[in-house]
């Protein structure tokens, strides 16, 4: 869904980016400057799932804050996070991690049409899966051992 903002001005923004909506805000808050940091940087290093992690972050703290109210001392918390992201990532790559060499070019394609779905590109997405894909392809290698590998930021 797309979001109007209209700033102090007068000037009109419609977008359904979550990135671009929080970087139009003035925030005072800390824990929400953090926010729209978090947002920023996913933006940056992924390019998409800005609000996902904000949400997902906001609920953390949430969360941590209600433990505060039980007089649970913060660095309990935090290490109760780190430990559960531990865990967490330990699961998705015991349960649900499948190697992409596994997965076959059509299941390739259809991850890298995905995840441009929301972006500019979309329209494209099938021109630039194919043009993502076959650079994976090209450039994939097997280590020593014996994994197949491809160096996703040497692909500009």
């Amino acid at each position: 869904l797309d979001k109007m903002l209209v700033d102090e001005v007068g000037d009109v923004t419609v977008t359904n980016d979550g990135a671009t909506i929080l970087k139009m805000l003035e925030v005072e808050h800390p824990a929400a400057k953090v926010l729209c940091e978090l947002a920023q940087l996913q933006d940056e290093e992924v390019g998409d799932g800005t609000t996902s992690v904000v949400i997902i972050a906001a609920e953390l703290l949430r969360a941590a804050d209600e433990l505060i109210k039980q007089k649970i001392h913060p660095t309990t918390i935090i290490n109760g996070y780190k430990l559960a992201c531990k865990e967490s990532v330990k699961f998705i790559q015991e349960n649900l991690s499948i190697p992409a060499a596994d997965l076959g070019k059509s299941c390739l394609l259809n991850v890298a049409k995905t995840s441009m779905s929301s972006k500019i590109i979309g329209s494209d997405k099938d021109f630039f899966a194919n043009i993502v894909v076959q650079s994976c392809e090209l450039l994939k290698f097997t280590n020593t051992r014996g994994e197949t590998k491809c160096p996703i930021k040497t692909i500009n």
